[in-house]
């Protein structure tokens, strides 16, 4: 049998905390940072020659807030010849829309193929309207099937406006709707809210291969293995932007959680110790586990 270890594939810049919202199921550190440019790339070059590397993404906070930053590293993927995965965004930080309009064609100018991941649901109040300007503008821009919406408990706003539409709007039309996947995801909690331990099941065992196997850059500079729910505790961390690639991967080699995470796999530790009861999500028991062991 093929051996499980961590092997990343990607990378995720995390680029500011900075955000236009303030949502209640969100994990990230509010405190302002931004991650140095100059930095980021030198980092990004060092990977590239890694030999692992494959793809880019951004994620944030909101990374539409920090322009310079995405643009930059968009060209600078480019020139290593890597892959775009997504841009995550909450779709809300436009002034008007001419402003969406010159940010998402500066986006397009610079060489970004990628997709564009839209946040929408109950937890990130955003106007139906604005959203669904978004999503037409986007299209226009980079083309049909250019993004998804990612959303948490799918609400009944969201279902209307993708299956009946507006008649006044680009939504109305069967085809535009058809080309926007939408995900519903479930809600994660931290370890330490009961809320996420009343499952009747445990969590299936993937070895973190949904969330995992990524160089996750928070905007701090500190990197994890994985874009789960749980990056944020400093027990994942395997290293800094400054670091050497080899360096990194030295650290993960003896890095607990990430050994646990990716090669025993997080299940085998339920034997050792009584829990608040069960989890279906795998992310809420790893951040248990990061503030308890």
């Amino acid at each position: 049998m093929k051996r499980r270890v961590f092997c990343p594939r990607e990378i995720i810049f995390s680029s500011t905390t900075a955000c236009n919202l303030q949502c209640e199921h969100c994990f990230v550190n509010r405190n302002p940072k931004k991650l140095d440019i100059n930095e980021a790339c030198d980092f990004l070059d060092r990977c590239a020659q890694g030999g692992t590397i494959e793809k880019v993404g951004f994620s944030g906070g909101e990374p539409f807030l920090y322009m310079d930053f995405l643009l930059e590293l968009t060209k600078a993927t480019i020139s290593h010849d890597l892959l775009f995965d997504q841009i995550m965004t909450n779709g809300d930080w436009w002034q008007d829309e001419q402003d969406l309009r010159n940010k998402l064609q500066s986006l397009y100018d610079a060489g970004y193929d990628g997709k564009i991941g839209l946040s929408w649901d109950t937890y990130h109040g955003q106007s139906t309207e604005r959203m669904l300007i978004f999503i037409k503008t986007v299209q226009e821009i980079f083309g049909k099937g250019s993004i998804n919406i990612q959303t948490v408990e799918e609400t009944p706003s969201l279902r209307g406006a993708l299956r009946r539409g507006n008649p006044h709007s680009w939504i109305a039309s069967p085809s535009a709707r058809n080309d926007v996947k939408v995900y519903t995801l479930p809600r994660t909690y931290p370890g330490d809210d009961p809320k996420g331990w009343q499952a009747r099941n445990w969590f299936r065992e993937d070895y973190c291969q949904g969330p995992g196997n990524i160089f996750y850059v928070h905007a701090d500079g500190n990197i994890a293995p994985c874009c789960g729910f749980a990056n944020e505790n400093p027990a994942l961390f395997i290293g800094n932007i400054r670091d050497s690639f080899e360096k990194i991967m030295q650290n993960a080699a003896q890095n607990k959680m990430v050994q646990l995470c990716f090669t025993k796999g997080l299940s085998s530790y339920r034997r050792f110790k009584k829990f608040p009861g069960k989890t279906s999500d795998i992310c809420t028991f790893c951040d248990y586990l990061c503030k308890n062991i």
